[in-house]
Parts: structure tokens; C-alpha cells; sequence
């Protein structure tokens, strides 16, 4: 099956397709309204135990879920050093 964008937004994807952009607008809304969030959110001892228990608990949940919440939390951490 190729991927093309006849596809991609076919209306069996494009409840996915419209949460994966909804999900990536608020994040870069979230990003530029409060930086300083992410700063504390990945540098407290604190802010760490928050993001893993999140992590363990979704992980409990759905393997999928929390396979794809540390992926979000590993790119989040990127862009929150970038102005280290």
C-alpha cells in the first residue's frame, strides 16, 4: 500500500490526521506562550518524577501510548535545551 495524500487524508485516517495537527499546534502554542514551563517542567528533580510517572502510568495503560508519550517527552526536552 503506498502513502499518498489521497490516502493519507481519507476519512478513515482523518480523525487521526486532525489529532496529530491539533496536537502539534497547542504544543507550539504551549512553547511560545510559556517557555519557561519546559525549562522547570525537564530540569527539576521533581519536574522529571512528574514526566515518568506519566510515562510508567500511560505505559500501564497501552504500550503504544507510552512508547509514543516518550517520544513526545525526548523531542520536548530538545527544544526545551535549545536556548541552553
Amino acid at each position: 500500500m503506498s502513502l499518498t495524500l489521497k490516502n493519507l487524508f481519507s476519512n478513515k485516517n482523518l480523525n487521526i490526521v486532525v489529532g496529530a495537527i491539533s496536537i502539534l499546534v497547542m504544543l507550539w502554542v504551549v512553547m511560545y506562550a510559556i517557555p519557561g514551563l519546559f525549562v522547570s517542567l525537564f530540569d527539576t528533580l521533581l519536574g522529571n518524577m512528574i514526566l515518568l510517572g506519566i510515562v510508567l502510568l500511560s505505559f500501564m495503560k497501552s504500550k503504544m501510548m507510552g512508547i509514543a508519550l516518550t517520544a513526545i517527552f525526548i523531542i520536548m526536552y530538545q527544544f526545551s535545551h535549545l536556548s541552553h
